[in-house]
């Protein structure tokens, strides 16, 4: 579950962001909006969020101070502004402060879900855009969401679809079904795809070993783990990691 935060002055903007993230995603939980930086700063010190939506018009608040103010300690913050301008200089200064995206107003809706699909698969999560085809009612999403947070909590864990159901209080045919029609995957497959996007991050930030990353996920054969990871990514542990690394690999490994 990743949780985002909405940084604008303005309301009519606010609500339709808000309602492109609730029809458009299923794992993102959007925290209450801020319309000045101070309550920015409140906000993020209290819940943490992962990705921020800002507006760089807002009156109150200079963004890339805000950025800078946030980055110290949530260094993994992806944020996406827009912004009326498209001058060079205001470009160039936001691609240097590292900003995932840069959108001009008026939003384009499209262009805005797609950033934001984006953000949450440099996250190193499941994106689960555009899965749910008609709108879930607030105890459908509740519960999805409850189910998503149990995952990536214990995704490390030997979980299953029966400890899932035993956490939710339903019963397991049920789960299993409601799983699959919200999030669009049945229950390992989601396991799955997030225990190796966490492995690819530890791929990528770490020296661990192979074996060492293989437990981390919640695998304990390392041999299990590599084939599985190959299977889904098209390179073995080995290659990915060498190839983030630029360096040339046989064809023959």
């Amino acid at each position: 579950m990743c949780r985002l935060l909405i940084v604008s002055d303005g309301l009519a903007e606010r609500m339709t962001i808000r309602e492109l993230i609730e029809e458009s995603f299923m794992n993102i939980k959007i925290l209450p909006d801020a319309t000045t930086e101070e309550e920015a700063v409140k906000i993020a010190n209290r819940l943490l969020p992962e990705m921020m939506l800002l507006d760089m018009d807002t009156s109150s608040l200079d963004g890339f101070s805000l950025e800078k103010k946030l980055s110290q300690q949530l260094p993994n913050l992806k944020t996406i502004i827009f912004t009326k301008k498209n001058d060079f200089e205001t470009v160039h200064h936001a691609l240097r402060c590292g900003f995932l995206d840069y959108l001009v107003k008026p939003i384009d809706l499209d262009e805005l879900k797609f950033a934001i699909d984006r953000s949450v698969k440099s996250l190193n999560q499941v994106s689960l855009m555009d899965i749910v085809n008609n709108k879930p009612s607030n105890l459908a999403k509740e519960q999805v969401n409850m189910m998503l947070d149990y995952i990536h909590e214990h995704f490390d864990e030997e979980i299953n679809l029966t400890s899932l159901s035993d956490r939710m209080h339903l019963n397991r045919h049920y789960v299993s079904r409601f799983f699959k029609e919200a999030v669009g995957m049945n229950f390992i497959d989601y396991l799955t795809n997030y225990r190796i996007e966490k492995a690819k991050q530890l791929l990528m930030k770490t020296d661990d070993s192979i074996t060492e990353i293989a437990g981390t996920v919640g695998y304990l054969d390392a041999t299990y783990f590599s084939k599985l990871f190959k299977k889904k990514v098209g390179f073995s542990p080995y290659q990915y990691r060498k190839k983030l690394q630029g360096e040339c690999l046989p064809t023959s490994i």
